[in-house]
């Protein structure tokens, strides 16, 4: 495995961003938003030159954003918020639906917001070990 100094939160913020295209450039370690077209000529050159040192960063399907949110869930110990995500999960856009219901209750997002971070971050590092890479500590 080839270690690599990466800024880990960045790498799990872009699995999650539906704004951008992400690429890790394997070189630096660095995790860079390509801009469009005509924005940045560096980034131009380097993709049209170097394409394969640039590893495309995919963001999570919205199925594994459900199941996600899903794996939250049994941490959930007020009864109502347990309800009121349960039924975010199971309506016709749970997505939205799960992050209006967290809004009522702010402990409950709090919970959230970390357990997505360290979530994220584990699906981060299985990323770069299915990849081939490692974190340089």
């Amino acid at each position: 495995m080839r270690p690599l100094t990466i800024d880990l939160d960045r790498l799990a913020a872009a699995f999650v961003s539906t704004n951008g295209d992400f690429r890790l450039d394997l070189l630096s370690g660095r995790i860079l938003d390509i801009p469009p077209v005509g924005a940045d000529p560096q980034i131009e050159q380097l993709l049209e030159e170097e394409p394969e040192r640039l590893l495309a960063v995919d963001s999570l399907t919205p199925g594994a954003m459900l199941a996600l949110m899903a794996e939250f869930l049994p941490e959930v110990e007020q009864l109502a918020a347990y309800t009121a995500l349960q039924a975010a999960l199971d309506s016709r856009k749970p997505l939205r639906s799960f992050h209006n219901a967290l809004n009522q209750f702010p402990d409950v997002q709090s919970a959230w917001q970390a357990f997505e971070a360290e979530r994220l971050r584990e699906l981060a590092l299985d990323w770069l070990a299915e990849n081939e890479l490692e974190l340089r500590v």
